[in-house]
């Protein structure tokens, strides 16, 4: 994660991932994550597969393993087989509750 981590404290702050996503203050907006989700998702099926989130994490700088990648799917609800929704990425990423609590 050392492309988000600029202070290298060893964790990625919710600055540095704004920055990481390039968009600052739009982050609450959830037309903002929609896109994210779209770009994330190459195939267009509405789900994120393994390669879906390694392809898109690695591009992004992150440094992730597949055994990463399968505890993020699992944190947002889905599996190997079928991926992670839209609503399984807002709860991998927290946003439910950070917009939650602005």
């Amino acid at each position: 994660m050392s492309a988000a981590d600029s202070d290298n404290d060893g964790f990625v702050q919710y600055e540095e991932f704004e920055r990481v996503l390039a968009c600052g203050d739009r982050a609450k907006s959830s037309g903002v994550m929609d896109d994210v989700f779209k770009v994330m998702d190459k195939d267009d099926d509405g789900k994120l597969s393994h390669e879906d989130m390694k392809n898109y994490m690695s591009s992004a700088g992150f440094v992730v393993t597949d055994e990463d990648i399968k505890a993020m799917i699992k944190l947002g609800g889905g599996d190997e087989n079928q991926g992670v929704t839209y609503a399984g990425l807002l709860k991998i990423l927290v946003v439910d509750q950070v917009s939650e609590a602005s």
